[in-house]
């Protein structure tokens, strides 16, 4: 009887989250195409070589902000550490990265990467003797754009990182310790395994905004993602509805999926 119920329930819930969304899309999709006195051209989206454009702008979206997730997660894992550190001087390195960070804005900090912090530090390389390969690295568009969107992201996972390992009760690390496990196993074996359960939701949300904060990288010449190839054919086609439908489609496709595949790992942590 309680099985029926629920899948009466879960069926009832999904036609009327599907009715919902119908209805949502609907109302978009008539003032978009029907109310909206605009005569679209998507024939000029895709004419050349324009599908190949876009996939290669949608493909350098993904990597660079996989990449710049890599380098979050090292930094934010670094500098949730360094806030809970005992240690004054740890602890204040690890707070200054978070608030200086997270206290200026992504769009100067991506301008500074390129235009003051790689040619300082291309200019420091090369008085060092250090190789030519080594030098056009730190100043390829490309690899300034990943690392500054890394370190940017990886202030926010800090204090992901740090609240979630501060929710856990204290209980339990003390009753760990008492059993004879030293600190740093208490916090491999106890504190974290719990504090991962819970920093996946946030750090799924973190981690879409990555993606959608990517679209500022179009500020470092020679980097064409989506926003930036969405401008180019903007002002090639003098056409504005086409392309940012497709550039918001082509975000959506890349949250959302990642927000599935965090929701997928959360479960599987939890079974």
């Amino acid at each position: 009887m309680g099985s029926t119920t629920s899948r009466t329930r879960s069926s009832r819930d999904f036609w009327i989250r599907a009715g919902v969304t119908a209805g949502v899309l609907g109302v978009a999709g008539l003032f978009l195409f029907v109310l909206t006195p605009y005569e679209y051209r998507w024939e000029r989206m895709v004419e050349g070589t324009r599908v190949s454009q876009w996939a290669a702008a949608f493909g350098t979206t993904l990597w660079m902000s996989l990449a710049a997730l890599v380098i979050s997660l090292v930094f934010g894992l670094a500098g949730g550490l360094a806030r809970m550190s005992r240690k004054p001087g740890w602890n204040q390195l690890g707070g200054l990265y978070v608030e200086f960070v997270r206290g200026t804005p992504l769009l100067v900090q991506v301008i500074f990467a390129y235009f003051v912090g790689a040619v300082i530090f291309a200019n420091l390389l090369a008085q060092a003797g250090a190789p030519d390969g080594l030098i056009a690295l730190v100043e390829n568009p490309h690899v300034v754009g990943v690392v500054a969107l890394g370190i940017f992201a990886g202030a926010y996972v800090a204090e992901i990182v740090r609240a979630a390992v501060e929710s856990v009760d204290r209980g339990q690390t003390e009753a760990a310790m008492s059993q004879g496990l030293t600190r740093a196993q208490v916090q491999r074996l106890v504190v974290f395994p719990q504090a991962l359960r819970r920093m996946l939701p946030p750090l799924a949300g973190q981690f879409a905004s990555l993606v959608k904060d990517s679209s500022l990288l179009m500020l470092i010449p020679g980097v064409v993602e989506i926003s930036m190839r969405t401008s180019l054919i903007r002002s090639r086609t003098y056409l504005d509805n086409e392309p940012l439908l497709i550039a918001l489609g082509l975000y959506f496709i890349l949250c959302f999926g990642l927000s599935r595949l965090a929701r997928r790992l959360e479960l599987r942590l939890a079974a």
